[in-house]
């Protein structure tokens, strides 16, 4: 399943549980499209049970997506919030992941403190 949101101004929220279908896998890559067109920096804040896995193609359209917006993601991304139990707020230190992220990776157990840094994020870039 795949649904997303934007519960503030310029935060994306995305939630992942399962199999994703063909037709979720496809929202899901509409929706960096949209995230794509934003003009003024954004967070974005993931729900996740586990990895919620795309078709070869897909994932293959992601990554060039990820590798063609990467300089876009530098400037635009504040970051992004990943929630997924059992993570602790240092998940992702020192992370290959972290490392090729053009944005701040975080992590955190529960929606309820994810969506509070989201927030933070967001307020303490404000100009």
């Amino acid at each position: 399943m795949f649904k997303w949101s934007k519960p503030a101004p310029h935060l994306y929220e995305m939630q992942f549980e399962g199999a994703l279908t063909p037709e979720e896998q496809i929202e899901f890559l509409d929706v960096l499209d949209r995230v794509s067109s934003e003009d003024t920096p954004f967070v974005i804040l993931t729900l996740s049970n586990g990895n919620s896995p795309l078709t070869p193609d897909n994932k293959k359209r992601m990554n060039f997506w990820f590798k063609d917006n990467k300089e876009y993601l530098a400037k635009m991304c504040i970051g992004t919030v990943r929630v997924q139990p059992g993570f602790g707020d240092n998940h992702y230190e020192g992370s290959n992941l972290q490392k090729g992220m053009p944005f701040p990776l975080y992590a955190r157990a529960d929606r309820d403190t994810g969506y509070a840094l989201a927030l933070q994020l967001l307020e303490e870039n404000k100009d």
